[in-house]
């Protein structure tokens, strides 16, 4: 194939971007080159027609159509492909570039200088003005964007100590720089505070010694972004009070709508995994904290990236709804999101997650024939049904069917290559310990907790909860 690498890129676009790209390269102004237009429409043209007509855009191939009967020159292809690639890079930088007029016009505020542009410099200032008190939300390059205002007006009076407001000038651009800076570095903090508590390692990111507590003065307090950040430090710095996280959720509902969409959904995110640790720490009040969580993100039309559904949160509310028995929410949500879902996954995240509300449900039958129907081409999918089956099967007192799937399931285990030696131990002991509890009788109670000493002492990784719960039942037998 002709350029990989130009190929690559223009197939990002979209068609109106590939549109719009024909217009640059028509623009004397911003291609002087004929044969990139011409190199740009074969490209374009075979795409539209499929990847067989792309296999046969060769280098030959190209060479023939623009430039026979000269001689092949493989220096010239190069070049060519390299500065159409080039203009694509620049075109794209302006497409982006119109989708933040802010930052365009501060670039043109700070090459306005000439006392003649006076006029126009005043013009283009309120509109500047306008710009900065419609952004949506306080985000850090909120602050930024109000430092480089105040900055380029300070720098034009700088060049006279006698200006009028000269002192106003300077303050204002330093106070917006300073908020900049303390978000932009509790927002590292953060990141770094997350990731720590997912990866063990060596290195350490500094804050400033007295920094927490200097951003703890009213006047940054009062800033929405600052405080709510500053609070979720407290969160992952001290996870065990968990007043903190009540005020992070207090914080978030007063000033929610103060913050970006971006900045809004980090924090909701972070508060999510702290209610995922409380879990985890069996404290499953924190199901009702994660599920008011999600609706709030909902409500705040929060979930969709790029009108997309991640499968992982997909799979998280349907949990947190079944963890607070919020069934028929759960019924709709299914119904209503997984549309979103990304295709290739979509059908088996839906049934799947349906399987495990009907469960929850007592509506075992449904589960059965449910599951049934779901393809185990992932690994995720195959444990997590035949889990659920396991279950469904022991609730239903179903021994043969549940002895037949036991069976079954190890031998999956043995001829999985994916899983490690570790995680197929894991599951091995969890079916050892169902299917040994389904044969003891109920009046051995040393046998019984036995079973449970095992269990707790060998399965760290799978869930507990459903299995203690059924030994404790067997045990009242």
């Amino acid at each position: 194939m002709f350029s990989e690498k130009l190929i690559s890129l223009l197939q990002t676009f979209t068609k109106p971007e590939l549109n719009r790209f024909r217009k640059y390269l028509q623009s004397p102004y911003l291609n002087d080159q004929a044969e990139a237009l011409i190199l740009f429409d074969l490209i374009d043209q075979s795409m539209r027609k499929g990847q067989e007509k792309m296999d046969q855009l060769t280098k030959e191939a190209v060479w023939q159509k623009m430039f026979a009967p000269k001689p092949y020159n493989d220096a010239i292809l190069r070049r060519l492909a390299s500065d159409l690639s080039g203009m694509a890079l620049h075109f794209w930088s302006m497409e982006y570039r119109k989708q933040d007029p802010l930052a365009e016009a501060l670039d043109l505020q700070w090459h306005m200088g000439k006392p003649e542009l006076q006029k126009h410099l005043s013009s283009l200032e309120r509109q500047i003005e306008r710009q900065l008190g419609e952004q949506e939300g306080k985000s850090s390059w909120a602050y930024f964007n109000e430092f480089r205002y105040h900055w380029n007006i300070f720098e034009r009076a700088s060049r006279s100590m006698t200006s009028s407001g000269y002192a106003d000038k300077l303050t204002a651009a330093d106070q917006a720089l300073e908020h900049f800076y303390i978000v932009q570095k509790l927002k590292s903090y953060i990141s770094w505070l997350v990731f720590k508590g997912f990866r063990s390692t060596d290195r350490e990111l500094l804050l400033m010694p007295g920094f927490l507590e200097h951003i703890q003065a009213a006047h940054f307090q009062a800033e929405p972004l600052i405080l709510i950040y500053h609070q979720v430090v407290h969160c992952l710095t001290d996870p065990t009070d968990e007043s903190h996280f009540v005020l992070l959720l207090e914080h978030l509902n007063v000033y929610g709508d103060k913050l970006t969409k971006l900045d809004l959904r980090e924090c909701y995110h972070i508060a999510q995994n702290y209610c995922a640790f409380k879990i985890n720490q069996g404290k499953t009040e924190y199901y009702r904290h994660a599920f008011d969580i999600f609706k709030k993100i909902i409500d705040h039309q929060l979930l969709l990236e790029e009108n997309r559904l991640s499968e992982g949160v997909f799979k998280n509310i349907i949990a947190c709804s079944n963890g607070v028995g919020e069934y028929e929410w759960a019924e709709q949500f299914i119904e209503k999101y997984a549309p979103f879902l990304p295709d290739q996954v979509r059908e088996n995240a839906r049934i799947f997650n349906l399987s495990q509300l009907y469960f929850h449900q007592k509506r075992y039958p449904e589960v059965i024939e449910l599951l049934r129907n779901l393809e185990y081409s992932d690994v995720v999918y195959a444990l997590g049904a035949k889990l659920t089956l396991l279950r469904t099967y022991y609730e239903l007192d179903e021994y043969q069917a549940l002895d037949s799937l036991i069976e079954s399931f190890r031998i999956y285990l043995r001829r999985n290559t994916v899983l490690s030696k570790n995680v197929k131990k894991e599951y091995h002991s969890y079916l050892l310990v169902v299917r040994n509890l389904s044969r003891l009788a109920p009046s051995d109670k040393k046998g019984l907790e036995q079973l449970r000493e095992k269990f707790l002492a060998n399965s760290s990784a799978m869930p507990k909860k459903w299995l203690l719960m059924k030994i404790d039942e067997w045990g009242k037998r």
